[in-house]
């Protein structure tokens, strides 16, 4: 059961829930760039959409530590030409609310895919450019940036994931959804684990906001 800050809907096993916003609905957002993101030279895929806040800052997906529900969340995208990989951005933020530790960092993979689900680790955990700030902050967090390590090529048309966990037991952070994104592909776990097992989310149910870049 994926879960998400707003109610429970479970989702082949994927816990959505959600919370109030007074007390703010809990899930995604993260740190300060007030622009769109762009590391790279080359959007390889993003949902960021319209002018700034360009995700949802009232709702999201819990990545959490094991006090919590242990749930890892993964993004998947499909490079159109052959790339080198740069950067990814994830709009994140820290969910005090349910008595989170107040810790700002994260953990963020680059995976190949096995079947449609994330396969190998490729790169990371990658670089963590900014904090993620407190959910409860108005804007759900805000953007931060994760900039790549060893930097490996990306096949056109291959699909590759962005993993996102927190492996402080202690700590929930929320993915704040996308706008408008209910069809990328889309799978997490609740096991803890970068590499799974690892459950699909099918199309009609709402994405985590983010963009990846190369060069």
């Amino acid at each position: 059961m994926i879960k998400s800050i707003r109610g429970i809907l479970c989702v082949a096993c994927l816990v959505v829930f959600t919370v109030a916003m007074a007390s703010a609905q809990a899930k995604p957002k993260g740190a300060h760039i007030n622009g769109k993101p762009t590391r790279g030279s080359i959007v390889l895929f993003t949902n960021f959409v319209g002018a700034y806040p360009f995700w949802d800052t009232s709702t999201g997906y819990f990545v959490d530590g094991s006090n919590f529900f242990n749930q890892v969340l993964a993004m998947g995208f499909r490079p159109s030409s052959n790339v080198t990989f740069a950067d990814t951005a994830l709009a994140l933020g820290i969910y005090l609310s349910g008595g989170s530790a107040n810790y700002g960092k994260i953990k963020v993979y680059l995976e190949s895919d096995a079947g449609g689900v994330p396969g190998a680790i490729i790169d990371g955990p990658l670089t963590q450019q900014y904090v993620i700030r407190p959910f409860e902050n108005g804007k759900g967090g805000g953007i931060s940036q994760f900039n790549c390590v060893t930097c490996p090529p990306l096949l056109a048309g291959q699909l590759y994931w962005i993993v996102a966990l927190q492996d402080q037991a202690r700590v929930e952070d929320t993915w704040d959804f996308a706008l408008s994104d209910t069809s990328s592909d889309f799978a997490f776990n609740q096991s803890g684990s970068a590499t799974g097992p690892w459950f699909t989310v099918s199309s009609g149910y709402t994405r985590p906001a983010y963009q990846a870049d190369g060069n």
